[in-house]
């Protein structure tokens, strides 16, 4: 879907070129194979990577050997029991936020967010618009 691993971890690189070069904690939430996670690894960060996938967190830690990254098998809505200290930086990049299943689930998320960012933390996010019908998705 992305190109094969290299291609991914390129086009994942310049989503994250602006939060470069960083330090501290960054959380990658809903990580699978390390797109976002990697980068902000070889940026500077120390990154915990969320994600319900096994064989995507398998992949991660395959192509991250030496990067100071902890593939975590978990839910993205409880990251708060993953993280040791306040991030710097937390990232919820692709559709992730859309499989998340009421409203009530995206506000806790962003709660536990805001609570979770020292000062002067970053929260970066993104989200798809899915259209019904014969079109194809789009991205906002």
């Amino acid at each position: 879907m992305a190109g094969g691993v290299e291609a991914a971890l390129a086009a994942g690189a310049q989503d994250v070129a602006p939060l470069a070069p960083g330090h501290g904690l960054a959380i990658d939430l809903g990580a699978g194979f390390g797109m976002h996670a990697i980068p902000l690894a070889r940026a500077g960060y120390e990154v915990v990577a969320l994600d319900t996938s096994r064989e995507l967190l398998d992949v991660l830690r395959a192509n991250s050997a030496g990067l100071p990254i902890r593939a975590v098998e978990a839910d993205l809505l409880d990251f708060r029991r993953h993280g040791s200290s306040a991030a710097s930086l937390i990232v919820c990049l692709g559709d992730t936020l859309t499989h998340l299943e009421s409203t009530h689930d995206v506000e806790r998320l962003v709660r536990d967010v805001a609570a979770s960012l020292r000062p002067g933390g970053r929260f970066v996010a993104t989200i798809g618009l899915h259209v019904c019908g014969d079109r194809q998705n789009k991205r906002r």
